[in-house]
């Protein structure tokens, strides 16, 4: 199967989400839904939007502010105007809470049509089941794609999971990076500190499987990683003013996340597969093209079976900076890196793993499967010079051991 890669951003703000910042719209553009899209198509120059304005927000106000139905008409008709299947995808979406977010977290919401509702968000949900509900009476696919995964603030719930409707998560955006406690990028205390349980690889370890995406959520209208104008703390880089004058909060030196998809198809419906699917990464601040192959599967694929065999994780690389290093990543444990011997932007290698089922269960031992067997699993992260990563979803395979 021949896969074209895509590249998006599903978490973009525009100006009737309460926490826009119409301070570093960028020049030339009025944070409206309608512009966030052209930067998006024409400046970002990515394949696939979703402007994710909140439905429900408390945001410290003792009246919540709530999306109306004349603004959701209005992201409505932007998203009519631009989509351009083949060109440039967009999805009605938008970015639903609820009071209870230290219990469910945050999520966008994307639907795979022209005028999805406005689910009940908010106040007016009792339970995830009442999404879940929502989204089977649909006659079109919907998802929810939950983010900040592991801030203190809106934690995400690992045993709330809904495979039907979650198939991927969002692990880094311009808040931080949310892979493992303790990574380089994480979640900045000065806004709000990270908490262990809710990372990527807790749920991996708990025997989820999920893809991984990266996304914005800047609160600008801007979109497409490093277009954004962040203070990136990168030695060499000036701090940005108007950034600067927003407060103390440290966004992530990286920049904005980014998702990568490989699609059969450059359509809502065949980016609803390939993330479905799980055929896609998450990278950091720049288009870091990433492509994973264990065992001859693509990234995010279910191997069956644990082969006797050595597995061979095929990695391709085209960076955007001299590469670092590729580590191999197995059951949440880094079990091998390959440096490349040149400075390069471009790799292609072949990582060997031929350990045996006993040392890996020394190692990095096989988790849970929720159907009496175990779990083994492999994902690949890239990290240039520059710092920035990319992230491979995993490939996962079966052992009754």
């Amino acid at each position: 199967m021949s896969y074209t890669l895509l590249w998006g951003d599903t978490h973009v703000h525009a100006e009737y989400s309460p926490c826009f910042k119409p301070e570093v719209v960028p020049e030339g553009f009025d944070g409206s839904p309608a512009d966030c899209y052209r930067y998006a198509r024409d400046v970002a120059a990515i394949d696939f939007a979703a402007v994710t304005d909140h439905t429900w927000s408390g945001m410290g106000k003792k009246e919540p502010l709530v999306l109306t139905d004349d603004q959701w008409g209005v992201i409505l008709e932007a998203n009519r105007a631009y989509q351009d299947p083949g060109s440039f995808v967009t999805f009605p979406a938008y970015e639903w809470n609820s009071p209870l977010d230290r219990t469910w977290g945050h999520h966008n919401a994307l639907f795979c049509a022209d005028e999805p509702p406005l689910l009940p968000s908010g106040s007016d949900v009792q339970s995830l089941d009442d999404v879940w509900t929502a989204f089977a009476a649909l006659p079109y696919e919907a998802m929810l794609i939950p983010h900040h995964l592991a801030r203190d603030r809106t934690p995400y719930d690992w045993s709330t999971l809904n495979s039907r409707y979650e198939p991927v998560v969002e692990i880094t955006s311009i808040w931080g990076n949310y892979e493992y406690k303790g990574n380089p990028h994480e979640c900045d205390p000065n806004w709000s500190p990270s908490v262990p349980g809710s990372f990527l690889q807790d749920g991996l370890a708990r025997g989820f499987r999920v893809g991984v995406i990266g996304s914005g959520d800047n609160h600008s209208g801007h979109s497409g990683g490093h277009h954004f104008p962040f203070d990136p703390r990168v030695p060499g880089r000036p701090q940005n003013p108007v950034m600067a004058a927003r407060g103390p909060q440290r966004r992530n030196a990286l920049g904005p996340g980014l998702a990568g998809v490989y699609a059969d198809d450059f359509t809502r419906e065949g980016i609803f597969a390939a993330l479905h699917a799980r055929r896609c990464f998450a990278a950091t601040g720049h288009k870091i093209r990433l492509w994973t192959e264990t065992n001859g599967l693509p990234m995010g694929a279910d191997g069956g079976a644990l082969p006797d065999d050595p597995r061979t994780i095929h990695v391709a690389v085209t960076g955007t900076a001299s590469i670092a290093h590729v580590t191999l990543v197995r059951n949440n444990v880094d079990v091998g890196r390959y440096h490349p011997e040149t400075t390069t932007t471009t790799m292609a290698v072949d990582l060997i793993d031929d350990d045996p089922l006993e040392k890996i269960a020394k190692v990095s031992p096989p988790v849970p499967g929720g159907d009496g067997g175990s779990l083994v699993y492999y994902y690949a992260r890239v990290v240039q010079a520059d710092e920035r990563t990319a992230w491979s979803s995993p490939v996962w395979f079966t052992t009754t051991a």
